[in-house]
């Protein structure tokens, strides 16, 4: 049952049937990067997420869905869809199907993981059969056809699509697993009916930034610093209109994640936090 209090669909893995994993206890609400001190830097991997907000009642609503117990990068925090940037995301046939947000690999990467993590499409589909797009998701699960076949055979554009490119995170130099992640924010006209996870993820919720960040506070949503720092800059507007008119109009610049060691331990920083400088 997703924490949303509405059932997500669970897609089973390729070849097998959809496993549920147990989800770890965590004593801190920040989820830890691990790091090698010692260690050489690793190259970031380029990756995207993309924040999916919609407007309720209460205001502004974000999606985000929790990674399991075991997974090898942010185990059991809660995060935006997204992934690493694949080769067929740089296609040439992208250019005249994408939202003017520039950084177009990085846009077709969001999309894609978005469709395939959570089954949402943003695009107008109507011409397109359920059944069809549910194929085309599986096809994509299985890693048997690229995304822009996929937009090809079903004649999928997303110009239309209401996106923001606004901030791009790197992790710590010293961490196990590095990337370098773009964020876009999109715009629904309504919150999707039914989030339809994979094994990759163990639930969904929708939530208002406040109340994510009440429950990041309590120890009961827990978060990975660029995710937190990302939900605090939303928790500043009053509507998704709001959100899209400021963050739509942002120079990005790179913010490089540094560790700060003190009394209390290592703790992330962001640029023009006290104590970035002396990070490492």
């Amino acid at each position: 049952m997703a924490a949303c209090g509405r059932p997500a669909d669970r897609l089973p893995a390729a070849g097998g049937r959809a496993r549920h994993r147990p989800r770890g206890k965590r004593s801190l609400s920040l989820v830890r990067t691990t790091v090698n001190p010692g260690s050489t830097a690793a190259v970031p991997r380029p990756a995207a997420t993309v924040v999916v907000a919609t407007q309720a009642r209460a205001g502004l609503e974000v999606l985000l869905l929790q990674r399991p117990a075991d997974a090898r990068f942010g185990a059991g925090a809660w995060a935006f869809p997204g992934g690493a940037i694949d080769a067929d995301d740089a296609r040439a046939m992208w250019a005249d199907r994408l939202p003017g947000t520039g950084e177009a690999a990085a846009c077709v990467a969001a999309l894609r993981e978005l469709f395939e993590e959570t089954g949402i499409m943003p695009a107008p589909w109507g011409h397109i059969d359920s059944v069809a797009l549910a194929l085309a998701r599986r096809a994509l699960l299985e890693e048997s056809i690229p995304f822009s076949e996929v937009a090809e055979r079903l004649e999928l554009d997303f110009s239309s699509t209401r996106m923001a490119y606004f901030a791009r995170w790197i992790t710590p130099r010293g961490a196990a697993l590095r990337f370098d992640t773009r964020f876009f924010l999109l715009s629904l006209e309504e919150r999707p009916r039914r989030v339809r996870l994979t094994p990759e993820h163990e639930a969904a919720t929708w939530t208002t930034p406040a109340a994510a960040l009440r429950r990041f506070s309590a120890g009961r949503l827990p978060m990975m610093f660029p995710t937190a720092r990302t939900i605090e800059r939303l928790a500043g507007f009053g509507s998704v209109e709001d959100a899209m008119a400021a963050l739509g109009d942002v120079n990005v610049e790179p913010a490089l994640v540094r560790l700060g060691v003190g009394e209390e331990g290592v703790t992330p920083l962001a640029p023009g936090d006290p104590g970035y400088d002396e990070g490492r």
